[in-house]
């Protein structure tokens, strides 16, 4: 009796795991569409200052605190983000996507994320020659007039990167883009999904206002690329470590390369 009793814990199927929301979800909106207009008028708001502010005044000196202005900002408008989705009960596993737990898992991802930054920088370097032939993209002065100089700037640079890779993923392609994905519009749900990666994307690009209109395309096509990881791997884990190692290395190597007069 005993040995069968042992024989039917043994055979006892696991219990299921819990279903995985459908991500990106393109079903109902996940914040109000009002929520969405103020984020979206926010946004553009900031870079066009942020351009404006750059032309008057340049880019270089006050890094750390141009550093620390830049993560107060992203995380506030994190805040913002989660207040729309707090208003229609919107849960944040809906907008992350799958919960892959595990070392392995985690393993994946991070090799998936540096596959993808390798082909989007040949994708985006192909795209930026073509617009320095079309006069459209300037040298990166910006870019090399911001990246940190000495340790102390190169350890708040890190916090940055890292705080842009968790937010912008979370605002861009986790609510924007699961909310304009919602619209419905004809020509069936992956249609919609297309139009909701073409507008986080023209968002994306339109908040770098202080990298001009070269940079705003570049970073508008990376953005679409980061839609289209997100996409496939159903959740923002891969592009989140995508994006700040992105910004994480590109600082770094700017910098050394302006160290040593090559910029």
């Amino acid at each position: 009796m005993s040995e069968l009793m042992k024989v039917s814990e043994n055979t006892t199927p696991a219990p299921p795991a819990p279903p995985q929301p459908e991500w990106p979800s393109r079903t109902q909106a996940v914040a109000p569409w009002w929520h969405t207009a103020l984020i979206a008028a926010i946004i553009i708001g900031v870079s066009v200052l942020s351009g404006m502010h750059a032309k008057a005044i340049g880019t270089g000196g006050g890094h750390i605190r141009r550093y620390v202005i830049t993560i107060v900002w992203e995380w506030a408008l994190a805040l913002l983000t989660l207040w729309g989705l707090r208003l229609r009960r919107t849960p944040l596993r809906q907008i992350y996507g799958a919960r892959r737990g595990g070392l392995r898992q985690f393993a994946l991802d991070l090799a998936i994320a540096i596959a993808f930054w390798i082909l989007a920088m040949v994708a985006l370097g192909a795209i930026a020659f073509l617009l320095r032939i079309l006069h459209l993209m300037p040298a990166q002065k910006v870019v090399a007039a911001i990246v940190p100089q000495n340790l102390a700037q190169v350890i708040v640079w890190l916090l940055l990167c890292i705080t842009a890779g968790i937010v912008e993923e979370f605002v861009f392609r986790g609510y924007l883009l699961q909310q304009f994905s919602s619209l419905r519009i004809i020509g069936g749900a992956r249609f919609n999904l297309c139009i909701g990666g073409i507008a986080s994307s023209l968002l994306f690009g339109a908040a770098h206002g202080y990298e001009g209109i070269g940079g705003m395309i570049v970073i508008t096509a990376y953005g679409a690329m980061f839609c289209i990881l997100a996409i496939y791997r159903g959740s923002l884990r891969a592009g989140m470590i995508a994006h700040a190692w992105h910004d994480s290395i590109t600082g770094i190597i700017v910098a050394v390369a302006k160290h040593a007069r090559l910029l």
